[in-house]
């Protein structure tokens, strides 16, 4: 009895001394373990770390050969084995105890590394290519964009196009790989992907990876003019030595395997499909809400939005004109000011945010959307961008909410808050959709505050915008999980007075291509906006709830994290997090006019340095016939 007794003594005062100092197993600091394994996965892979990191060795990285990634079967199983590992190492810090912070951070580490190795089980599931959001898309401008920021920052980049051939190879591999298992893609997609793979050749001195590169090399101060006429030779010459090649071999590859692909519908019609659409839930969007709870979810706040726009159209029947087509008068600039100025009464205050607007080089317009904020590395994080593509035009409405949606208060203001925290590095590693696209579509919402137009018109466009991403939502849950065919999707779309034939199949092969991602920004929307009602709500015992402000200060400082985990610091929390800014709680509270409150499966070779932080294809509102017509769109 006395030894169980003074057992128990020692764990408690074990867990005691781990609130006031690290914790550590046999000299191994949790701080230390979570830093290697933030180390080895950035080292591997060339594109991850530099967008990540702007000095590796700051970090105790040494930088390996050029590389990026891999992406065969026998890499894949030592990288399993070493996460399980992980897994196992992290389970006794867990059991042992941690502060608060730390007790978090392992968490979230817990989360993240159960997915991943849950991902074994779906390996053929996964799409490396894609018309939108495959490597092959998104590799020209990763590379377009790469950052010059010494000068053997250059020679890295150079290098690493030459080992283009090697990666594709793997990529056509394990694309046959997938053929056998009955899953490679249809036809159709396979067209789009080989359409744009050669769209991007042949290589010319006017090339846009030709034309960047020498645009990079202008700013590079440190450079004498024979450096730079070198640099750009060296430059052309393996763009048509491995990068064209490469795509070539691969385009040629995917051509053999045309005609295998069988299932022209969504993951229910194969064989674990609908579990794999489940770990995308869990693990690309961060809920756990089951289908059919978030079918639920959906279908009342589209019940609810249908109300808000019909009782608009009752007081104003003017509504369906008020979203003009006027452009902007204002500049890009002049907008985020402006929105920096008019959410201070409802957002924290940052640190000092500098950033800057640029246009799209010509070059690749045609590849990017109309606006997306590119993520500084974390040790250099004044460095914020926020690109406009000037072959958009979009009007006014549409310029100030996409702004308000990669800017204030989406992603550029929550990335400061992030780097502000000075979390532990490895939580970069931690691409939590419903968390990053959620409050981009949250912040996108809450501009139409800041439009100009009367309360009544605010509330119908939100209303409007908000039922035209729910509908998506619905398909994306009806196509994979219930096995939805287009047709089934042209009549619901129907009872929405949308019938344009031509954009109903670009809306279905864009949810076929993305499993998941339209419920990564609306269902990630609807998990903050729940959280906020929960804070804001009075206790039982009639304690008020938090302020608005409140609530945006505790959820940008708790940074990413899954759903579940955020409920539960907000229940631990609220009362310290209240405490702290007695102030703020004599504020208005200020919800949204329409009640209630509101690294895709990551590709392995890009997982977590999609610094192009982007929003993809949706249905925006289109004045038509009808309110709520399909018009498939960029932004």
């Amino acid at each position: 009895m006395h030894r169980l007794w003074l057992s128990k003594r020692i764990l408690v005062t074990a867990c005691s001394l781990a609130l006031a100092f690290p914790f550590s197993i046999r000299g191994y600091s949790f701080d230390r373990f979570t830093m290697d394994i933030f180390r080895h996965e950035l080292s591997g892979n060339t594109i991850n770390l530099h967008y990540t990191l702007s000095d590796p060795k700051t970090y105790g990285i040494k930088e390996e050969a050029p590389s990026f990634g891999s992406f065969n079967r026998d890499s894949m199983k030592e990288e399993l084995a070493y996460l399980k590992d992980c897994k196992d190492r992290l389970s006794r810090y867990l059991k042992w105890g941690l502060n608060e912070e730390d007790r978090f951070t392992a968490e979230i580490l817990e989360w993240w590394l159960d997915g991943q190795i849950l991902s074994e089980t779906y390996y053929y599931y996964q799409e490396p290519l894609g018309p939108t959001l495959g490597i092959q898309a998104q590799l020209p401008v990763l590379l377009a964009e790469y950052p010059f920021r010494t000068e053997e920052d250059i020679e890295t980049y150079l290098a690493l196009l030459c080992t283009l051939p090697e990666y594709f190879e793997e990529i056509a591999d394990f694309e046959k790989e997938k053929s056998e298992q009955g899953l490679f893609m249809t036809d159709e997609a396979l067209d789009q992907i080989l359409a744009q793979c050669r769209s991007l050749f042949p290589v010319s001195n006017s090339h846009f990876l030709a034309v960047t590169f020498k645009e990079r090399l202008e700013q590079c101060g440190f450079l004498d003019s024979d450096r730079r006429i070198s640099y750009e030779a060296e430059n052309l010459k393996n763009l048509r030595r491995y990068v064209e090649p490469a795509y070539t071999k691969l385009c040629l590859a995917l051509e053999d395997l045309r005609g295998t692909g069988t299932n022209p519908c969504g993951l229910y019609h194969t064989p674990d499909g609908i579990r794999y659409y489940e770990y995308l839930l869990s693990y690309s969007i961060g809920t756990d809400r089951s289908m059919a709870q978030i079918h639920r979810l959906l279908d009342e706040q589209m019940e609810d939005d249908y109300e808000t726009i019909l009782y608009a159209l009752q007081q104003d029947t003017n509504l369906l004109d008020v979203d003009s087509e006027s452009l902007a008068a204002e500049s890009p600039e002049t907008i985020l000011t402006s929105l920096q100025e008019q959410i201070k009464d409802q957002f924290p205050q940052p640190r000092e945010i500098s950033w800057q607007v640029k246009e799209v080089p010509d070059s690749l317009s045609e590849f990017l959307s109309p606006a997306f904020y590119m993520t500084p590395a974390i040790d250099t994080p004044q460095q914020n961008t926020i690109y406009i593509n000037p072959s958009y035009k979009p009007n006014r409405t549409e310029l100030i909410t996409t702004l308000a949606h990669e800017g204030y208060p989406g992603h550029l203001y929550q990335n400061c808050f992030e780097n502000t925290k000075n979390y532990s590095p490895v939580r970069n590693l931690f691409y939590i959709g419903g968390y990053t696209e959620g409050w981009g579509l949250y912040s996108e919402f809450y501009a139409y505050d800041f439009l100009g137009f009367s309360k009544t018109q605010g509330e119908f466009l939100r209303a409007a915008a908000s039922l035209n991403f729910a509908v998506c939502a619905s398909l994306d849950l009806a196509i994979h999980g219930e096995g939805w065919t287009e047709a089934d999707c042209a009549a619901y779309l129907s009872s929405f007075g949308i019938t344009d034939e031509t954009q109903i199949h670009e809306l279905y092969l864009n949810i076929l291509e993305e499993p998941s991602n339209y419920l990564k920004y609306y269902l990630g929307y609807l998990e903050i906006c729940s959280l906020k009602e929960s804070a804001l709500a009075p206790s039982s015992d009639s304690v008020s709830g938090l302020s608005l402000l409140d609530f945006h200060t505790w959820f940008l400082e708790a940074g990413p994290a899954p759903f579940p985990l955020l409920q539960t610091q907000l229940d631990s929390q609220i009362l310290k997090v209240s405490s702290q800014f007695p102030e703020s709680l004599k504020q208005d509270i200020h919800l949204f006019s329409f009640k209630p409150v509101h690294d895709s499966l990551h590709h392995p070779p890009v997982e977590g340095c999609m610094s192009l932080i982007r929003r993809y294809p949706f249905l925006c509102q289109r004045k038509q016939n009808h309110p709520f017509v399909l018009g498939a769109t960029y932004t």
